[in-house]
C-alpha cells in the first residue's frame, strides 16, 4: 500500500509541472550597502541601506495556428515603497507582436536602457533622467518580425482620464543619484479630449554581434500640463548601439531633447559611452556619461536647462563577482562632477549581494 502512494505520489510531481508550464516566475532580491562623500547634510550622507525586490509572472497560451497569446505582471519593492512594472497582454505570431497595457515606452526600455552596464542597482548614471516618460498606462505596441535582423515597433498611450505622463509629477532619480519630482504636480491633468497622448517609435538592426536601436518618443503638451496652451509637444530622440567582442562588450547611447515638459527653451542632449569585460567569474563595467545641466526645483517640481556652466559628467565602475549562475557579490563606485555653479559634486560607494531566479 505505502509503495502504491509512494509511486502515486511521484507521478503527481512528475505530471505537476506540465500542467503549469505556461507559467513562469522569475525576479531578484539585491541589497545593498551606499556611502557617499557629500557633505551638504542630506539624508543620503552616511551608510545607506538600499534594498530591491522583482517579482515578475509571465504567462503563457497557445492558441493554434502559430499564434500565442501571452501576459506579464512586474511587481517590485524598493526600499520599502511598494509599486506595479509592467502589466501587460498581448497576442505573438508570424504577423509580430501586439502588446497592450502599461509598460516602458521604446525609447527608455529598449534604447536608453542601453545607456547602463553597472552590476549596481542603485547606482546609476543613466543619461536622460530629468526628461525621462518612464512607465505610462494605456500603452499600445507593435513590433514587426525580423527582416533579415531590422525590424521595427510603434507604440501610442491614451492615458486615463485625470492621469498625466509619467513625466509629469513623478519621482524620477537624476545622474548625480539623487530623486526629484518632475513636472508641476499642482493643476496638471490629462486633456480631456479624445486623443493619443504619446507615440513612440522604434528601428533594430541585429547582426551577430551588433546591435543598433534608434527611437523618436512625442509627449502631447497637454498630457505634460493641460494649462501649458503656449506650449510644445516633447520630443526625444535616442540612439544606442551594443557590440561584442568574445568576452568584450562595447556600449554607447546618444539622446536629444526638444521641449522638455513642454517648455521651448528646454532642450537638452547628452551621451553614455562604455565598456564590460568578463573574466572568468568576474565581469568588470566602466561608464561615462556627459549631459547638459538640468536643474529641477523639487519644491515647485520644475525642470530648466541651465544657460550658465558646463555640463553634467559622471563616470562609473564595477564588478561582479558569479557566486553561482544565479547568486553573485556587487561592487561600485560613481563620481558626479555638476558643471553649474553651486553644484554639489559627489562620490558614492555601493556594495551588494544579489541572487535571481
Amino acid at each position: 500500500m505505502k509503495k502504491t502512494l509512494i509511486a502515486a505520489s511521484v507521478a503527481a510531481l512528475v505530471a505537476a509541472p506540465a500542467a503549469f508550464a505556461d507559467v513562469a516566475i522569475s525576479g531578484n532580491v539585491i541589497q545593498e550597502f551606499v556611502t557617499d562623500s557629500d557633505d551638504t547634510g542630506s539624508s543620503e550622507d552616511g551608510l545607506m541601506s538600499k534594498a530591491a525586490v522583482d517579482l515578475v509572472f509571465k504567462v503563457s497560451e497557445d492558441l493554434g495556428n502559430g499564434m500565442s497569446a501571452f501576459a506579464t505582471i512586474h511587481t517590485l519593492r524598493d526600499n520599502g515603497t511598494s509599486g506595479n512594472a509592467d502589466q501587460v497582454v498581448g497576442l505573438k505570431g508570424d504577423f509580430g507582436t501586439v502588446v497592450v497595457g502599461r509598460m516602458e515606452s521604446f525609447s527608455e526600455g529598449k534604447v536608453n536602457a542601453m545607456g547602463a552596464n553597472d552590476s549596481s542597482d542603485y547606482l546609476t548614471i543613466e543619461p536622460n533622467g530629468a526628461y525621462d516618460s518612464v512607465r505610462m498606462e494605456g500603452g499600445m505596441a507593435y513590433v514587426s518580425p525580423s527582416f533579415n535582423g531590422l525590424t521595427f515597433g510603434i507604440a501610442g498611450y491614451a492615458l486615463p482620464n485625470g492621469e498625466v505622463a509619467a513625466v509629469a509629477g513623478t519621482t524620477v532619480s537624476k545622474a548625480d543619484g539623487s530623486t526629484t519630482v518632475i513636472g508641476s504636480s499642482a493643476a496638471v491633468s490629462k486633456d480631456a479630449t479624445a486623443k493619443i497622448d504619446a507615440t513612440d517609435i522604434m528601428v533594430e538592426y541585429a547582426n551577430g554581434p551588433l546591435l543598433v536601436r534608434a527611437s523618436h518618443e512625442v509627449v502631447d503638451k497637454q498630457a505634460l500640463d493641460v494649462s501649458q496652451s503656449t506650449g510644445a509637444d516633447q520630443k526625444t530622440t535616442n540612439v544606442a548601439f551594443s557590440y561584442k567582442m568574445d568576452n568584450i562588450t562595447l556600449q554607447g547611447n546618444y539622446f536629444d531633447v526638444d521641449n522638455g515638459q513642454g517648455v521651448t527653451t528646454n532642450d537638452t542632449d547628452g551621451y553614455f559611452i562604455g565598456a564590460k569585460v568578463a573574466m572568468g567569474a568576474n565581469t568588470f563595467a566602466v561608464g561615462y556619461t556627459e549631459e547638459t545641466n538640468v536643474d529641477c526645483v523639487t519644491s515647485t517640481g520644475v525642470c530648466t536647462k541651465q544657460t550658465t556652466g558646463d555640463d553634467d559628467q559622471s563616470y562609473i565602475v564595477s564588478v561582479d563577482h558569479a557566486l553561482s549562475k544565479r547568486t553573485s557579490l556587487t561592487a561600485g563606485y560613481k563620481s558626479f562632477d555638476g558643471g553649474k555653479a553651486g553644484d554639489t559634486d559627489k562620490d558614492e560607494l555601493a556594495v551588494g549581494l544579489k541572487h535571481v531566479f
